[in-house]
């Protein structure tokens, strides 16, 4: 942080930060003038509910104007300063009204402390606490710009020297006074204009941080829309293409080598294809806050899509289901959260062999409900667990065979989990498999619902 002792704030955004320093110096007059005033009058309530010989004391009669006086300029005050709040929130400009406000609202709790050491004792200097308290709340408080601060502390100077001459005669005591009232403004002025530098510095970071968050959110929704129309005007024609591969590989007249070629031809429409239909799926959910969704039997949904893959997706990987006794139920969108089974199943099925099997376990435990997806292959590497969410993440490998990935799968089936109000964590260990595991909420039944 940069200390601006004796320099003002050069920055774009010195406009604004002066428009809500000011803003939050009225607020601060607002409640300092309304404290300074309860104070005043109890004061005086105590005076003379207890009827205290205040005749008696040195400058009594000075004390009780100033208390009247202070007592009918501190509400003058807070009525000023709520007058300009409103104005300044119904996003009326302030111009120079506002500042010049509340410098003289400084001025006037600094004097006051001032005349209260007058008043305490013959000599000023041997009693300055009043005036250092004025000072320190003035500067502590509120946010002053170099040359406000520079007005403060000369108007105060000059004022203390014109008046110390009342109650002082000598000039050794007049000059030692006038020295004490120099160091404790030199204080004042260090003291404002440190809190100044500290909130203008803080005030800048938010100011960048909130233009960072700006482009970034900018930045977010153009690349989702680019992503949408890109995705979307590539698929027709790798559809095209495919659909000419086919027509190719049903052609009688067709080689062995041809026909290696256009399957390879398909498999590459495959695989580009599902790159799209993550980049779709990942520009969707970006821009829906919520799905739709229904209440679903889980035991049956994920039976239906575990059958789905053993029948025509998971080639000699074997998949084992195993369901509670009793029916759980849950709300998901059931186009959504197949996704997320599909990803996390051809994921389990790229990192496993031949040989290997995969598990999909139901269960019901201390009211939430846990889908686990385990397989037994190559397991994931310690040092990439915490990217695998992560979108296009680093933690992207081959598979056993060779599969390629975008990193884009693991992200999305995150993404939808967590906007169905629930969460998904991973357990691995190298050569002995991995564990993706669903937490979510289950819908209770009674038992009578459960009759009807």
């Amino acid at each position: 942080m940069k200390i601006l002792f004796f320099s003002r704030l050069n920055s774009p955004y010195r406009p604004a930060f002066r428009s809500y320093s000011t803003f939050q110096n009225l607020k601060t007059v607002k409640i300092v003038s309304l404290i300074y005033f309860l104070m005043n009058i109890s004061l005086r309530l105590i005076i003379i509910t207890y009827d205290l010989p205040v005749q008696s004391m040195r400058n009594y009669a000075e004390f009780n104007d100033a208390n009247i006086i202070s007592s009918i300029i501190a509400p003058i005050f807070c009525l000023g300063s709520m007058v300009l709040i409103k104005r300044f929130e119904q996003g009326k400009p302030l111009n120079y009204v506002g500042p010049v406000f509340v410098v003289l609202f400084a001025l006037f709790i600094m004097i006051s402390g001032m005349r209260s050491t007058f008043f305490a004792m013959h000599n000023p200097r041997n009693t300055l606490v009043m005036y250092l308290a004025g000072l320190v709340i003035t500067g502590v408080f509120f946010t002053f710009e170099y040359f406000e601060t520079a007005i403060l502390t000369l108007v105060t100077a000059i004022c203390f020297s014109l008046l110390i001459p009342y109650y002082q005669a000598e000039y050794s005591e007049i000059f030692l006074n006038n020295l004490a009232s120099l160091i404790l403004l030199t204080i004042f002025f260090c003291i404002s204009r440190f809190a100044f530098s500290n909130r203008a510095d803080n005030f800048l970071k938010l100011e960048a941080i909130k233009e960072k968050n700006l482009e970034i959110e900018t930045a977010s929704k153009l690349k989702n829309e680019i992503l949408g129309i890109v995705a979307h005007d590539l698929r027709n024609p790798l559809t095209a293409i495919r659909t000419l591969a086919g027509m190719m590989e049903e052609d009688p007249t067709i080689n062995a080598d041809n026909q290696e070629n256009v399957q390879m031809i398909k498999m590459s429409c495959d695989k580009a294809t599902s790159i799209i239909n993550d980049l779709i799926e990942t520009a969707h959910n970006d821009k829906e806050n919520v799905f739709d969704i229904e209440e679903v039997e889980l035991n049956q949904y994920l039976l239906k899509i575990v059958d789905e893959w053993a029948k025509d997706k998971t080639g000699h990987t074997n998949i084992l289901y195993y369901g509670t006794s009793q029916p759980i139920f849950t709300h998901i969108n059931m186009e959504k959260m197949q996704r997320v089974m599909d990803n996390l199943i051809s994921n389990a099925i790229k990192f496993s062999g031949d040989s290997d099997h995969i598990e999909i376990r139901l269960r019901d435990a201390d009211g939430q409900i846990f889908i686990d997806v385990k397989d037994f292959g190559m397991g994931i590497p310690e040092k990439l667990l915490p990217y695998i969410f992560d979108r296009f993440s680093r933690a992207s490998r081959r598979g056993i065979r060779g599969e390629e990935s975008v990193g884009l799968g693991l992200s999305i089936v995150k993404q939808i989990v967590e906007k169905h109000g629930g969460s998904i964590t991973v357990i691995s260990t190298e050569k002995q498999g991995t564990t993706f595991t669903i937490h979510m909420t289950p819908v209770r039944h009674n038992n009578t619902e459960k009759q009807r």
